[in-house]
């Protein structure tokens, strides 16, 4: 597990140590001895107030997580020390910029100007792809089309087409730093289920307490698959169910739902080669992920915000 400390009066991370500083430091966090500077940290929070979103704790958490993800991943690739060229990079940049600059929102706007409003620059974004194709060349090495199809073969349900249409109740965790919060929050959702198994309309009841945008449509959140669009703890429970079916409190990152299923579309039986692009797209994110939980569990990260 990753040996995580933080300076901080704001947010802490989970079985992290705590240390109070009264000085604003530089630098926001160090991984495996690499800085990551306030300067960058604030120009990523600054996207969510241009937004005119609340920089709340778990936002801040959330993009030091992103810019501990790209460090990990540049000390990843530069160890592995995968040869791109600046050709690759050029190429895949002109893809990139013609995506975002034919995007309505963009209309006239240099890639410049664009990436700023992002929070990033033309610098970063060339580092960030050379990165991405490095990872991109290790992984084709690493994987092999025997993995890939039998990836396929244990999750055909996520490439045949299947979707249902839910609703649910969330009450979100994600704002809530004790555990006696959390608590409440867990006998809040246990007696909306409780008023929903009595009879009570679980529109009603989502208009009521949920906490996601969704309530004002009663829960609804429409169709979605199995993989891809939408968190795993969700989605397992979600195609597990019939239609008119609730569920129990199901917890995720975002905190306890109850989820009702509305529709279900049946999917078509699907071959591996009908869907191979599809397979190795999201069985190269998932390889991913795993690597870098791996490098996040066995490096040295100190966070000082």
């Amino acid at each position: 597990k990753a040996k995580v400390s933080a300076v901080t009066t704001e947010a802490k991370a989970e079985e992290s140590t705590e240390t109070v500083v009264e000085a604003e430091s530089d630098v926001i966090a160090t991984i495996n001895g690499e800085e990551i500077s306030r300067l960058e940290f604030d120009r990523r929070l600054n996207v969510f107030r241009r937004m005119n979103q609340d920089v709340t704790n778990v936002v801040k958490m959330q993009v030091v997580d992103q810019l501990t993800k790209k460090v990990l991943l540049k000390q990843f690739v530069d160890k592995k020390d995968i040869s791109v060229s600046k050709e690759e990079v050029k190429a895949e940049l002109e893809k990139i910029t013609f995506f975002l600059q034919n995007n309505p929102s963009n209309k006239d706007k240099p890639l410049e100007e664009i990436l700023e409003t992002q929070g990033s620059s033309l610098s970063e974004l060339e580092e960030e792809i050379g990165r991405a194709l490095a990872l991109s060349k290790y992984l084709e090495t690493a994987v092999t089309d025997a993995d890939k199809k039998s990836y396929f073969n244990a999750n055909k349900d996520a490439f045949n087409g299947a979707r249902v249409k839910a609703s649910h109740v969330l009450i979100d965790t994600r704002n809530m730093k004790t555990d006696a919060d959390k608590e409440e929050a867990k006998k809040m959702i246990d007696i909306v289920k409780i008023e929903i198994d009595k009879g009570a309309d679980f529109a009603e009841m989502a208009k009521k307490y949920s906490n996601c945008p969704s309530a004002e449509k009663g829960g609804d959140i429409g169709f979605f698959q199995r993989k891809g669009s939408i968190v795993e703890d969700f989605a397992k429970v979600a195609f597990a169910m019939q239609v008119g079916e609730i569920s129990d409190p199901v917890k995720t990152q975002f905190g306890y739902h109850i989820i009702k299923i509305t529709e279900k579309e049946e999917g078509k039986e699907v071959s591996y080669k009908d869907v191979s692009d599809m397979v190795d797209f999201v069985y190269m994110q998932l390889k991913t992920e795993e690597i870098l939980k791996d490098l996040h569990d066995k490096a040295e990260i100190e966070i000082m915000l």
